[in-house]
């Protein structure tokens, strides 16, 4: 990817012309992977407005990313959680490498009717604006049946520590989940789209590259995305096709 990506440049190291560095090579093309999978996760970031599992060709380009988390811890502090008469809430850390989650469910403290058989919880995603609007409402508010169905609200929380000291790491992304108090969750299945990882150029340890982990379909795309991206970094062209990335998010 890094050779046909400066062949695009007319940049090659041959007949005198001085090549790229490595360095700059691995940041581009890992910028453009990043730009890649933002811009056709989401259905309104692409012309022919389709996102990933609305298409073969979506789920192909980015199903690498996609990973499971069987059961995700409970957060060791549990300090903001909301806990009054109506909810109980309670915080998950999320795994490091989480950018999008795409699946989830529970199991609860509870069984079904008279056996042992987890009762599985669908995870509803609530904004906090509707807390209190919908917790009235028996349709919408966290449930669960003895027959089986059941409900959980879900959050978005802060890190318990978010990194901006260099001395205190940032520690995982959180989720907090939300029962009526009458049961509590026992376990937390994700699965998740992956942040995708740099792409390493080094052409004098080719045994310390890494290459990119999207499917071989996207790569001609990605040189062609980090062909534009380069060319504005070196301020030869303003490339109008590329939209920043303040309008991806």
């Amino acid at each position: 990817m890094a050779n046909e990506l400066e062949l695009k440049l007319d940049r090659s190291d041959s007949y005198g012309s001085p090549g790229y560095e490595d360095f700059e090579l691995s940041s581009v093309l890992t910028e453009a992977t990043n730009f890649y999978v933002k811009k056709f996760y989401d259905e309104v970031n692409n012309r022919k407005a389709r996102g990933f599992e609305e298409t073969e060709i979506r789920n192909q380009g980015l199903a690498a990313l996609v990973k499971d988390a069987a059961s995700l811890p409970v957060s060791a502090s549990q300090v903001g959680v909301i806990a009054n008469t109506l909810l109980q809430g309670k915080f998950f850390d999320l795994p490091t490498d989480h950018m999008y989650t795409i699946f989830e469910e529970c199991t609860i403290n509870k069984t079904q009717c008279s056996t042992t058989d987890p009762i599985y919880a669908y995870v509803i995603t609530v904004g906090h604006n509707e807390i209190q609007r919908f917790n009235w409402s028996k349709y919408k508010k966290p449930f669960y049946k003895s027959y089986g169905d059941s409900r959980v609200w879900r959050l978005e929380f802060s890190r318990q520590t978010s990194g901006i000291s260099p001395a205190a790491p940032a520690t995982a992304k959180r989720h907090e989940l939300l029962t009526d108090g009458t049961f509590d969750i026992a376990t937390y299945h994700m699965r998740y789209l992956k942040n995708p990882s740099d792409i390493i150029v080094n052409r004098t340890t080719p045994a310390s590259q890494q290459n990119c982990e999207l499917d071989e379909s996207t790569h001609r795309v990605i040189i062609d995305i980090a062909t534009d991206l380069m060319m504005q970094r070196v301020q030869e062209q303003k490339v109008q096709t590329v939209e920043p990335f303040k309008e991806l998010e």
